[in-house]
């Protein structure tokens, strides 16, 4: 691939992107919830994905903010949007609740196949579940429950 011989403009700036978001991490460890918004905020502003699901969080838990599922579930969905697998399970985990959102059982449904099929261990789970179960609008399907569940318990 040509793109490795020579840097693009995006590589320049992905890795001091990375390097802040590494220190928001740092942060946000130490239990410094403020400071790792102030690092990540500008980063999700400017499409990190990593930084949106972060920033998501913060609000979902309401660590260093007041606890805002709407705000969260706005980031969730950028980062969802570019096939983040967590986001796209936190944004099916708030239709399927109506944190934050509407509650609608079929966009539950529809992000966390999503989640599900890009590798989403939680997300697997719980459409095994819902199989199992026949809940979210599914009838219930031992086959495919199984299908989940042995897909979620894999290294894959």
């Amino acid at each position: 691939m040509s793109s490795s011989l020579s840097p693009s403009p995006t590589t320049k700036t992905q890795k001091p992107a990375n390097v802040e978001f590494e220190k928001g991490n740092t942060a946000y460890h130490a239990n410094e919830y403020a400071k790792a918004r102030h690092l990540w905020l500008p980063l999700a502003e400017q499409g990190h994905t990593q930084a949106q699901y972060a920033v998501g969080r913060l609000y979902e838990k309401g660590e260093g903010v007041a606890r805002d599922f709407a705000t969260a579930a706005k980031w969730y969905r950028l980062a969802a949007e570019k096939d983040h697998a967590d986001s796209q399970y936190r944004l099916a985990v708030g239709y399927a609740y109506g944190m934050g959102l509407t509650k609608d059982e079929s966009l539950a449904l529809a992000w966390l196949r999503k989640a599900a099929n890009n590798g989403q261990k939680r997300a697997q789970k719980t459409l095994g579940r819902a199989y199992e179960e026949g809940r979210l609008g599914l009838t219930a399907d031992p086959d495919k429950a199984k299908y989940w569940y042995e897909k979620a318990n894999s290294g894959s």
